[in-house]
Formats: C-alpha cells, structure tokens, sequence
C-alpha cells in the first residue's frame, strides 16, 4: 500500500483518483484530519484510537504539509476534503469511480444541511433511490458515539458508503465504532465467504461538503491548491474558525514534536 506513517496514523502516499479506487474496493474508515483535530490528539485517546484505526487517511491541512515539510523535512501530497468529495461527486467527467451507482447514508447534523446535500446530489444526477439520511444527535461524551440507532440504519440500508458530515474531531470517534462494529459483525460470519466481506467505506470529510452546496463561502480551486482554505473559513466565521487554527498553530508542531523519533 502507498502509504506513510506518522503520529501512528497511516497517510495516503499517492494520488487521489488512486485512493478513492482502492478505498471503493475494500472499503473501511477513511479520515481526513486537519491540524486542528490532529493537535486534538494530544488531550483525546478515543480521537487518537479512531485517526490510528484508519484504513484509509490522508493530509488535508495545507497548514500540515508545510509544517512536515519546512519543519521536518517530509513531504506528503496534500489531499482535502474537498477535492475527495470533487472526485466524488463533482462534475461528472471529474469522478475517479462511478459514485452514482453507490448506495450512500449520509449522516447530518441538521435538516437544512440535508437538504442543502439532497438538492445538490440530484441537481448533479445522482438517484434518490440510491441516497438515505441520519440526523446525528449531539454527541456529549465518548460513550455517546456508541450510536446504536445508526449502527441500526447502516444494517437496515446496507451503503456502499457512509459520508460523516459532522464536525472534525466528532466524526472520526462515530467513524471508528462503525468501523469496530462491522469489522465485529464479520468476524461473527463463520462461513467460507466472510473473508471475502467488505464494510462500507466511512469517509470523514466534515464540513467539506458545504463548500459545494453553498454552506460555506465556496473556496475556489487555485486557493485550496495553495493551502489557503482555511483563510476562506476564517473570512467567513472569524468567531468559529481563528480560534481553531490559533491553537493548531502552536498544538500540531507539539504534537509532531512529541512524536518526532516516529516521523516516516
């Protein structure tokens, strides 16, 4: 597999047509961390298990490209949430697999973002048929990702993928106990064709998708490519955004710091 290690999470060393690929066929949790939730690691063990268990991660911030890069000496592609989800299911001739016919659960935090994904999915052709919808509660402690009601909702619609648009550092957490559940409901399939099984692949990409659905303030594509996504996020909700990538810009290079004997 191409991939890189550090701070004990495996990062994706290719390019993103390729992972998306390889994710569709065997499926499992997919993050895509920042350097907001990655510095959240350093006060967070069940965060710190989720983003370790990932079969599938890659850097997203451009904050912690330039840190491994210029600090370090390491380099990473940059991949972000939004252009995964571009690949996805942005233009048509763009997408590296046939989302369209996957069957997807999309899990929410409010009505108005369903809605905001539902009409921009079938503006861009996908089937209603095909798409299905879980109002996440308010998760308040550890305990709570433990989400029986949704773990019911994934058996019941059986996706091909999970997308978790609820905030960073939340759904990694509800991400891995899917992730332990399914690994645990084929271990429990003592037949000749539970090695052949496959989870749904549970993509974290947050927020991502409002960027595309109008949620957010959309981020052209020269400044995601620049690492200047985060500076759209800021103009848009100072109150909500600065103090998040204030506290990441002293807590990540910590965090790589601590774990600087570890580095790929």
């Amino acid at each position: 597999m191409a991939t890189k290690t550090f701070l004990g999470i495996q990062f994706w060393n290719d390019s993103t047509a390729e992972l998306l690929k390889a994710a569709d066929a065997t499926g499992g949790l997919f993050t895509v961390p920042s350097a907001p939730s990655l510095a959240m690691m350093r006060n967070d063990p069940l965060l710190t298990k989720a983003y370790q268990s990932s079969d599938w991660a890659v850097v997203d911030g451009g904050y912690v490209a330039l840190v491994l890069r210029m600090c370090f000496g390491r380099n990473l592609p940059r991949i972000s949430g939004l252009q995964i989800l571009q690949r996805l299911i942005g233009e048509k001739e763009k997408r590296s697999i046939p989302f369209h016919e996957r069957n997807t659960l999309w899990v929410v935090p409010t009505k108005a973002e369903k809605e905001r994904i539902d009409y921009f999915l079938e503006d861009s052709g996908f089937s209603h048929a095909k798409r299905h919808w879980y109002y996440a509660p308010f998760y308040k402690t550890d305990a709570d990702y433990q989400d029986k009601e949704l773990e019911k909702v994934v058996d019941e619609v059986k996706p091909d993928w999970i997308i978790l648009c609820i905030g960073g550092g939340k759904q990694e957490k509800l991400g891995y106990f899917l992730r332990n559940a399914n690994i645990e409901k084929i271990a429990s399939t003592n037949n000749d064709s539970a090695s052949r099984q496959k989870g749904p692949v549970i993509l974290c990409t947050g927020g991502a998708i409002a960027f595309l659905t109008g949620g957010q303030a959309n981020i052209p594509t020269w400044a995601d490519r620049l690492y200047l996504g985060w500076f759209f996020r800021v103009l848009q909700s100072p109150r909500t955004f600065l103090p998040r990538y204030w506290n990441a810009g002293y807590e990540f290079p910590r965090l790589l710091w601590e774990w600087r004997a570890s580095l790929f």
